[in-house]
């Protein structure tokens, strides 16, 4: 009796495993859907790329951006960027926020610290920035794969009475 039960088992299962072809089988939903996010990250950086070298509104920056660099890191294979920049108004600059733009030695978006928008990196400064001066900051494992700062701008200042500026787009 058991063996009979048993072969009747394994014809079922055999049964069951010939009757699917090969058009019964359909993509599996999650490499379509790899496709979609993949396309919608790509128009998503190319939409960012596109801002940072087509936007005009960043010559009026009352902070210009004098030079930016990548850095090896000392402790591991992300990279760091020093941004050097210069208050241009007559005011003193309490706070600032900054955002650049990197590419890989692919010409893509390079990783970041934001997994969700490649490319793009923000950070602040919260140094007073005289008037007329100049200082550089550097900000360390922003990247493990960035190889060019396409740009780098100002987007946010705090002065130190108060008002603020902002960039348009």
């Amino acid at each position: 009796m058991k063996k009979t039960l048993l072969l009747i088992h394994l014809i079922v299962i055999i049964l069951s495993c010939d009757n699917k072809t090969s058009k019964d089988i359909s993509p599996e939903p999650s490499l379509l859907k790899n496709e979609y996010q993949e396309s919608n990250a790509k128009n998503k950086t190319d939409s960012i790329k596109k801002s940072f070298t087509g936007n005009k509104n960043d010559l009026n920056s009352p902070v210009k951006i004098i030079a930016s660099k990548l850095l090896p890191n000392k402790y591991s294979d992300h990279k760091d960027i020093k941004i050097t920049y210069k208050n241009t108004t007559k005011k003193n600059i309490k706070a600032i926020k900054l955002e650049w733009y990197c590419e890989n030695s692919f010409n893509e978006p390079a990783h970041g610290k934001f997994f969700y928008i490649q490319g793009l990196s923000r950070e602040k400064v919260s140094k007073l920035l005289k008037a007329g001066t100049t200082q550089s900051q550097t900000w360390e494992d922003f990247s493990t794969d960035a190889n060019k700062v396409i740009k780098v701008r100002v987007y946010y200042i705090i002065y130190s009475d108060g008002t603020t500026w902002e960039l348009k787009n």
